[in-house]
């Protein structure tokens, strides 16, 4: 409990609201003394004994503020009279076009969420390169090239399918 203040401060910086903090911070101490009892504390004997043990304490109350933000009863969720949900700019006037965008814009999140080597020969065949200039100017074989651009599309159409795009 020397650490209190300590655990505190690491769970608030982590974004735990501090009217929660000494709850979340009981579940820190619970789940620091669990684990020591089955003996998954081991610091080094050579090093300062605080610092390690508050290295250590700074994970496991990043780990139960993770935990306490993902909680469904932490998560605040908000009615909206659209069904595809609020927009931040005006699409369209029609619903057929604000789903459009809604899919474009899944699209370009799992771009960005892609590898850079897939990103770089997606953009090249997107501005109508074949596979013999797409290695020319990444300075690939061309069945390199050619690999790369069928396993970039499969990788995007596998990530568009597990966020519900089409």
């Amino acid at each position: 409990m020397a650490e209190r203040a300590f655990i505190v401060s690491t769970l608030i910086s982590c974004g735990v609201p501090a009217r929660d903090s000494a709850d979340v911070a009981q579940a820190v101490v619970l789940g620091a003394w669990q684990a020591i009892e089955a003996d998954r504390y081991r610091p080094d004997p050579a090093v300062n004994a605080r610092q390690v043990l508050r290295r250590w304490l700074r994970g496991v109350a990043w780990r139960q503020a993770t935990h306490y933000l993902e909680s469904a009863y932490v998560r605040h969720e908000v009615l909206h009279h659209e069904p595809v949900g609020p927009l931040r700019h005006v699409v369209g006037l029609n619903l057929e076009a604000q789903l459009q965008a809604r899919a474009e814009m899944e699209t370009l999140l799992a771009l960005w969420q892609m590898p850079l080597w897939a990103r770089e020969v997606l953009a090249l065949a997107a501005l109508g390169h074949e596979g013999t200039e797409i290695a020319s100017v990444l300075h690939l074989h061309r069945g390199t090239a050619v690999s790369r651009l069928r396993r970039a599309r499969k990788l995007l159409a596998c990530m568009r399918k597990r966020k519900g795009g089409r």
